[in-house]
Order: structure tokens, then C-alpha cells, then sequence
């Protein structure tokens, strides 16, 4: 079983992004490394991808996040908390 995300990032007044809310279910899709983003608020963003369940932060879909100015390992480490969470 594959895991799907969306997670909700805003920006700052200095233009750096922090990531706000992380929400996950399994999920039957294929984990095919494509990241969709969507601006859905001035400043504010929402992402939405799938991972295997076995996902380790070195998956493609992680690197991506760079150029909406957030740090792959900060976004991976938040999809772990919200795993880790639903437990």
C-alpha cells in the first residue's frame, strides 16, 4: 500500500516557506515521483504526492520541493511526524 499527501506550506515576509499542516492515508495509487502543487492563497501552497509505504526521503518526489523553497529533509522528516502520528 502506497501513501498519499497533501501538505499546506505558507511563506514568510522574507520569502522562505514553512511547512503548516501534513495530512496522509493509504492509498491503492502508484507512487509515480509527481509533485502537485497548487497555490491556493497569496503565499500559501498546498502539495499533493504519493510515496510507497516504505518511503525513505531519498524518493524523487522530496528533491522536487527545492524550488517552492523548502528544504527536502524538513518535508520529509514532516511526512514521518504525520506517519508516526497516525499510529
Amino acid at each position: 500500500m502506497n501513501i498519499a499527501f497533501q501538505i499546506e506550506a505558507l511563506s514568510h515576509s522574507d520569502g522562505d516557506r514553512e511547512v503548516v499542516s501534513v495530512e496522509c492515508d493509504p492509498t491503492a495509487d502508484a507512487a509515480v515521483g509527481t509533485l502537485h502543487a497548487t497555490e491556493i492563497d497569496e503565499g500559501a501552497w498546498e502539495f499533493r504526492f504519493v510515496v510507497p509505504e516504505d518511503f525513505d526521503g531519498s524518493e524523487l518526489v522530496f528533491k522536487r520541493f527545492g524550488r517552492y523553497r523548502l528544504d527536502p529533509e524538513a518535508v520529509h522528516q514532516a511526512c514521518r511526524d504525520a506517519i508516526n502520528a497516525m499510529a
